[in-house]
């Protein structure tokens, strides 16, 4: 059973490819289902990672902080994407959401998740893990 910090990396893998698989297609399909897998993924991580992260991890407080002023900018751009009928308009905002989406990834894969690895014990991770497998249904 993986731990939640392997299940993020998987999911950003998978938004990855989405963003690549619609750069290719313009397709407003893949663009809401961009949107779909970041709603999940944000709702995961703001209410599993995030409060683990403040209370257990040195530090934690500011990273959360960051991260979830990152999602409030992904939450307004997605809020944009699905409201848009002009399909150079979807290209241009799904576009700004990628940008926004790889600094928020490099932020989480570079410090935060190392952190989380480095303080907290596999078992609490993968109790974490446990809980965003839940959630997911």
């Amino acid at each position: 059973m993986p731990n939640a910090l392997e299940i993020l990396k998987q999911d950003h893998r998978t938004v990855e490819g989405l963003f690549t698989q619609f750069e290719s297609s313009q397709e407003r399909s893949v663009a809401e289902q961009i949107c779909e897998e970041l709603d999940t993924h944000t709702k995961i991580e703001e209410q599993i990672v995030y409060p683990v992260l403040r209370s257990d991890v040195s530090g934690g407080e500011g990273m959360a902080e960051h991260a979830e002023g990152e999602h409030a900018e992904a939450r307004q751009l997605i809020g944009r994407i699905r409201q848009t009928k002009d399909d150079d308009h979807l290209a241009e905002l799904v576009g700004q959401l990628k940008a926004a989406i790889e600094e928020h990834v490099s932020d989480e894969e570079d410090e935060v998740f190392p952190k989380m690895e480095q303080e907290l014990d596999a078992s609490r991770l993968q109790q974490m893990g446990d809980e965003v497998e839940s959630m997911k249904g």
